[in-house]
């Protein structure tokens, strides 16, 4: 069997100004997605090992990824997808196409677009209007009428944090395959309910999202059930599709489908109330209280601030200042410290290269913050040494300095990238059990910080990934939905 594979994997903040461009973008072309671009954390990794496995021919296109930001620049989607569709048409040139395997988000927005999934889907479609499609997708994919029209089978991620990429999209591919071999259409069944959640409160070890994802594994038990998936949406998208979506894809059974999906709908809205931070959470300056009476008072090292409302990851920019401000607000009490304070980080281009420019061992003064997001940052002056420098740190080739003030040491990056990659601080030379006080711009830890965390606090900080979902101005989301309409009702299907 011959199938295309491809993917396009981007989470688009719309609060957040960024425009995500070309520099943003790891992109591979054509083989080099089965050299380069078979990394475990892509699902595209798991339908390529799938396909392989089954002798299938795989014609592979594009696959582009970048760590979640604002919006795509519209000209880049364009090439993009230009590029994307032109080696589909030459593929279909040589011969007969079986199916199409496809690595998308979700929640890919696009300059003066919107939806870059439907689009793309829609652009395939034209060209190979019948042939079997499946794609997997994040768990924070946002899902729309077009996207559902466009593909017969869906497979979204069932932990978050997201460690089961590579099996979601070894399912994808299985789906089809088994649709192909057995000559069965697939039919995917949907079921929405008017609920946004941010992701801090639905990790998938936890309750209700633990027995929520429990009732879809006990439904792909299910013979013609291929798969039953969690669709949480993006929250910090404006987008009037934003809400929670149950996708069940079957074999040629449609029935079974919309029961399965109704069920886990139904359960879903009755536990909305039961979706809740999972640690110890606080305002910006109630977490440094707490944070600096556990290390000064009760000696207990490390204590971690999640500084949530600017997460990267999470499509933020990097460089909210609000819980740096209230750092130096007391700086009587960094001084204490029994070690320095450790701060993951910043993305400040200028500051970055202003390190480089000095060199190790200089003495400095930077600015810090308030580039991008100048509502929740600004620019604050320090006097600090760089301690160590890095060029092109990661797949996204980011320069990263290390700098410290008074009592506290920070990472800086060139590039916007993830502060919970696990590989960025001993990079710089940093193990964080060393410190009595790791502030790192994330949501919920990643494993690399929660497994070494003596104590754990979410900081509802300001920022563009604002946790305090109710106090973002939506103007374009579906009204009423729950918890920003308290009130709302659902008719279940």
């Amino acid at each position: 069997m011959r199938i295309i594979v491809g993917g396009m994997n981007h989470e688009s903040n719309t609060l957040n100004p960024i425009i995500t461009g070309k520099d943003d973008f790891v992109v591979f072309r054509g083989k080099e997605i089965l050299e380069k671009g078979m990394l475990p954390y892509y699902s595209s990794t798991g339908i390529i090992e799938a396909l392989s496995e089954a002798k299938c021919e795989i014609v592979p296109t594009v696959l582009a990824r970048a760590v979640p930001n604002g919006v795509v620049s519209d000209e880049f989607y364009y090439s993009l997808k230009s590029e994307m569709l032109e080696r589909i048409r030459s593929a279909v040139a040589e011969g007969p196409v079986d199916g199409i395997c496809l690595a998308l988000h979700g929640s890919m927005k696009v300059n003066g677009l919107g939806c870059a999934e439907e689009d793309i889907l829609s652009a395939i479609r034209e060209i190979l209007p019948e042939v079997r499609l499946t794609v997997a997708l994040d768990m924070h994919a946002t899902i729309t009428d077009k996207m559902l029209a466009c593909a017969d089978g869906f497979v979204g991620y069932k932990t978050a944090p997201h460690i089961d990429c590579r099996e979601t999209g070894a399912l994808a591919a299985s789906m089809l395959l088994r649709s192909l071999k057995e000559n069965r259409p697939l039919t995917t069944r949907s079921r929405s309910v008017p609920m946004l959640i941010a992701g801090e409160k639905s990790e998938s070890a936890a309750e209700p999202m633990k027995s929520l994802i429990n009732m879809c594994m006990e439904a792909e038990k299910e013979p013609v059930v291929m798969a039953a998936s969690l669709l949480l949406g993006f929250p910090w998208a404006d987008d009037e599709h934003e809400m929670v979506n149950i996708l069940v894809t079957t074999l040629d059974d449609p029935c079974t489908a919309d029961a399965i999906a109704t069920r886990i709908a139904k359960e879903f809205w009755r536990r909305r109330a039961d979706f809740k931070f999972r640690c110890e959470n606080y305002d910006t300056e109630e977490s440094l209280k707490v944070a600096f009476k556990a290390a000064i008072e009760d000696k207990i090292k490390p204590v971690f601030i999640s500084d949530s409302g600017d997460n990267p990851t999470a499509g933020s920019t990097g460089d909210s200042t609000d819980i740096l401000e209230q750092i130096l607000a007391n700086e009587q009490l960094l001084d204490r410290l029994p070690t320095p304070l450790l701060y993951s980080g910043f993305y400040d281009a200028q500051a970055t290269a202003d390190c480089l420019d000095a060199g190790e061992g200089s003495y400095i003064d930077i600015e810090v913050g308030g580039i991008w997001d100048k509502i929740n940052g600004k620019r604050i002056p320090l006097k600090v040494k760089v301690l160590k420098l890095v060029n092109d740190y990661g797949p996204f080739n980011s320069d990263l300095a290390l700098v410290q003030h008074r009592n506290m040491i920070i990472a800086l990056t060139s590039k916007h990238i993830g502060f919970g990659d696990e590989d960025l601080l001993p990079a710089l030379g940093v193990d964080p059990k060393d410190y009595c006080i790791v502030v790192v711009k994330l949501g919920y830890l990643e494993a690399c910080f929660s497994e070494i965390a003596a104590k754990a606090i979410l900081s509802t900080s300001k920022g563009c990934s604002n946790e305090v979902l109710e106090s973002i101005p939506f103007t374009r989301i579906h009204r009423p939905i729950y918890p920003i309409d308290p009130d709302t009702t659902y008719v279940q299907g």
